[in-house]
Protein backbone atom coordinates (compact mmCIF):
# COMPACT_ATOMS: atom_id res chain seq x y z
CA UNK A 1 0.00 0.00 0.00
CA UNK A 2 1.45 3.34 -1.05
CA UNK A 3 1.40 6.22 1.41
CA UNK A 4 -0.47 9.33 0.37
CA UNK A 5 1.42 12.61 0.01
CA UNK A 6 -0.28 13.89 3.20
CA UNK A 7 0.80 10.82 5.16
CA UNK A 8 4.38 11.17 3.92
CA UNK A 9 4.37 14.82 4.96
CA UNK A 10 3.12 13.90 8.45
CA UNK A 11 5.84 11.23 8.77
CA UNK A 12 8.50 13.66 7.57
CA UNK A 13 7.54 16.32 10.12
CA UNK A 14 7.31 13.73 12.89
CA UNK A 15 10.84 12.56 12.07
CA UNK A 16 12.12 16.14 12.36
CA UNK A 17 10.59 16.72 15.78
CA UNK A 18 12.30 15.61 18.94
CA UNK A 19 10.80 14.75 22.27
CA UNK A 20 11.48 17.40 24.88
CA UNK A 21 14.65 16.59 26.79
CA UNK A 22 13.76 16.09 30.46
CA UNK A 23 17.33 16.15 31.77
CA UNK A 24 20.18 18.60 31.30
CA UNK A 25 23.89 18.24 31.82
CA UNK A 26 24.85 18.90 35.47
CA UNK A 27 28.09 20.67 34.44
CA UNK A 28 29.00 23.41 31.96
CA UNK A 29 30.75 22.22 28.79
CA UNK A 30 30.27 18.50 29.48
CA UNK A 31 33.02 16.13 28.46
CA UNK A 32 32.57 12.45 29.21
CA UNK A 33 35.80 10.87 30.47
CA UNK A 34 34.27 7.45 31.02
CA UNK A 35 30.93 6.26 29.76
CA UNK A 36 28.19 4.01 31.08
CA UNK A 37 28.60 0.21 31.01
CA UNK A 38 25.39 -1.49 29.94
CA UNK A 39 25.28 -4.53 32.20
CA UNK A 40 23.52 -7.79 31.47
CA UNK A 41 22.58 -8.16 35.15
CA UNK A 42 22.25 -5.47 37.83
CA UNK A 43 24.72 -7.34 40.04
CA UNK A 44 27.51 -7.50 37.40
CA UNK A 45 30.67 -5.44 37.93
CA UNK A 46 30.74 -2.32 35.78
CA UNK A 47 30.53 1.45 35.57
CA UNK A 48 27.00 2.47 36.58
CA UNK A 49 27.12 6.06 35.45
CA UNK A 50 29.31 8.52 33.58
CA UNK A 51 32.37 10.51 34.61
CA UNK A 52 32.29 14.16 33.55
CA UNK A 53 35.44 16.29 33.45
CA UNK A 54 35.43 18.91 36.22
CA UNK A 55 37.70 20.77 38.54
CA UNK A 56 37.38 20.90 42.30
CA UNK A 57 34.76 23.44 43.40
CA UNK A 58 32.96 23.49 40.02
CA UNK A 59 29.22 24.01 40.44
CA UNK A 60 26.78 21.17 39.87
CA UNK A 61 23.39 22.01 38.40
CA UNK A 62 20.28 19.90 38.90
CA UNK A 63 19.69 17.82 35.78
CA UNK A 64 15.93 17.85 36.43
CA UNK A 65 13.42 19.02 39.03
CA UNK A 66 13.67 17.05 42.24
CA UNK A 67 14.38 16.88 45.95
CA UNK A 68 17.74 16.49 47.71
CA UNK A 69 17.47 12.93 49.00
CA UNK A 70 20.94 12.57 50.56
CA UNK A 71 24.00 14.72 51.20
CA UNK A 72 26.85 13.23 53.15
CA UNK A 73 29.47 10.52 53.28
CA UNK A 74 29.08 6.97 51.98
CA UNK A 75 32.04 4.67 52.67
CA UNK A 76 34.27 7.75 53.03
CA UNK A 77 33.07 9.31 49.75
CA UNK A 78 31.23 12.65 49.50
CA UNK A 79 27.86 12.03 47.81
CA UNK A 80 24.75 14.06 46.96
CA UNK A 81 21.61 12.52 45.51
CA UNK A 82 18.54 14.11 43.97
CA UNK A 83 15.27 12.19 43.64
CA UNK A 84 13.44 13.07 40.41
CA UNK A 85 10.27 11.04 40.89
CA UNK A 86 11.03 7.50 39.70
CA UNK A 87 14.70 8.28 38.98
CA UNK A 88 17.50 9.27 41.36
CA UNK A 89 20.70 11.09 40.35
CA UNK A 90 23.85 10.44 42.38
CA UNK A 91 26.94 12.67 42.30
CA UNK A 92 30.40 11.87 43.68
CA UNK A 93 32.43 13.71 44.90
CA UNK A 94 29.91 16.37 45.76
CA UNK A 95 29.07 18.55 48.73
CA UNK A 96 25.86 20.55 49.14
CA UNK A 97 24.77 23.21 51.58
CA UNK A 98 21.14 22.39 50.83
CA UNK A 99 19.24 20.36 53.38
CA UNK A 100 17.85 16.91 52.68
CA UNK A 101 14.26 17.46 51.52
CA UNK A 102 15.04 20.78 49.79
CA UNK A 103 13.46 21.17 46.35
CA UNK A 104 15.63 21.92 43.35
CA UNK A 105 14.58 23.03 39.88
CA UNK A 106 16.24 21.92 36.68
CA UNK A 107 19.38 24.06 36.25
CA UNK A 108 19.63 25.17 39.90
CA UNK A 109 23.10 24.99 41.41
CA UNK A 110 22.70 22.41 44.19
CA UNK A 111 26.28 21.37 45.02
CA UNK A 112 29.98 21.70 44.30
CA UNK A 113 32.48 19.13 43.12
CA UNK A 114 34.27 18.70 46.41
CA UNK A 115 35.10 16.23 49.11
CA UNK A 116 36.50 12.76 49.30
CA UNK A 117 36.46 10.26 46.47
CA UNK A 118 38.75 7.68 44.98
CA UNK A 119 36.72 7.55 41.82
CA UNK A 120 38.60 9.76 39.36
CA UNK A 121 41.30 11.55 41.31
CA UNK A 122 39.90 15.10 41.45
CA UNK A 123 39.38 15.56 37.69
CA UNK A 124 35.77 14.48 37.36
CA UNK A 125 32.39 14.02 38.93
CA UNK A 126 30.60 10.69 38.66
CA UNK A 127 26.89 11.02 37.71
CA UNK A 128 24.83 7.91 38.28
CA UNK A 129 21.13 7.59 37.47
CA UNK A 130 19.00 4.84 38.96
CA UNK A 131 15.40 3.80 38.44
CA UNK A 132 13.77 2.41 41.57
CA UNK A 133 16.00 0.29 43.78
CA UNK A 134 18.61 -0.88 41.34
CA UNK A 135 18.02 -0.46 37.61
CA UNK A 136 20.78 1.86 36.41
CA UNK A 137 20.18 4.12 33.42
CA UNK A 138 22.73 5.84 31.16
CA UNK A 139 22.62 9.54 32.14
CA UNK A 140 24.04 10.60 28.75
CA UNK A 141 21.01 9.04 27.04
CA UNK A 142 18.69 11.19 29.16
CA UNK A 143 20.15 14.51 27.99
CA UNK A 144 19.88 13.78 24.27
CA UNK A 145 16.83 14.51 22.14
CA UNK A 146 14.93 11.59 20.74
CA UNK A 147 13.27 11.39 17.38
CA UNK A 148 9.57 10.80 17.18
CA UNK A 149 8.49 8.68 14.25
CA UNK A 150 5.31 7.06 13.10
CA UNK A 151 5.26 3.35 12.53
CA UNK A 152 3.67 2.11 9.31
Amino acid sequence: MALSEDMLLVEYHAALRRCPVRYRWPVKNPEILRGFDKLEHDWDAGHRGIDLRTDMHDELMAPADGVIAFAGSVAGKSVVTIRHGALTSTFEPAVSSRAVGASVRRGDVFAQVQGESDHCLSVCVHWGLKRGKGKYVDPAAMVQGRRIGLLP
